[in-house]
């Protein structure tokens, strides 16, 4: 397929077309959670969005493994409102959330990892938190999304 036949990451794909997958089981003796957004496939032109970033929150377990029910209201607070500021402009655009022993993984892609750094310190600001600063890597061909998140013979 040429990229000229592929959809581009915008923001109706992000809105109108939204559609996300999820499971749930075990790993590392620990409960998991995972869910992604399963409109992104190699169709969409992803190419403007280069930078993996991955953003965490450490959190206490509960009995059940998860986190407890206030720090999940705090997380996902937090979420929203990154999502909002970094998805508003397709400058960022939230893949996949994991969540297993103690930790939340939040798996962003962006066009640039400095301006999305900049706006990730300023949610993190407004929403006090346990995350960490997020790690980035240069993945233009998405090869953590599509290889360890949502193995390409699954899609």
């Amino acid at each position: 397929m040429t990229l000229n036949n592929h959809r581009h990451l915008d923001t109706r794909l992000l809105t109108e077309c939204d559609a996300w997958n999820g499971g749930e089981g075990e790993y590392m003796g620990a409960p998991l959670l995972i869910r992604y957004r399963s409109q992104l496939t190699r169709n969409v032109d992803l190419s403007n969005h280069p930078h993996l970033i991955i953003a965490q929150w450490s959190y206490s377990e509960h009995p059940s493994g998860m986190p407890s029910p206030d720090e999940l209201i705090a997380m996902n607070n937090f979420e929203a409102a990154l999502v909002d500021e970094v998805e508003r402009d397709v400058l960022g655009v939230l893949v996949a959330v994991i969540t297993n022993a103690g930790v939340r993984k939040w798996v962003f892609y962006a066009k640039n990892a400095e301006q999305f750094d900049q706006r990730f310190n300023t949610i993190a600001i407004k929403h006090p938190s346990e995350t960490s600063a997020p790690e980035i890597w240069f993945d233009p061909g998405w090869s953590h999304f599509f290889q360890d998140i949502v193995p390409e013979d699954g899609l």
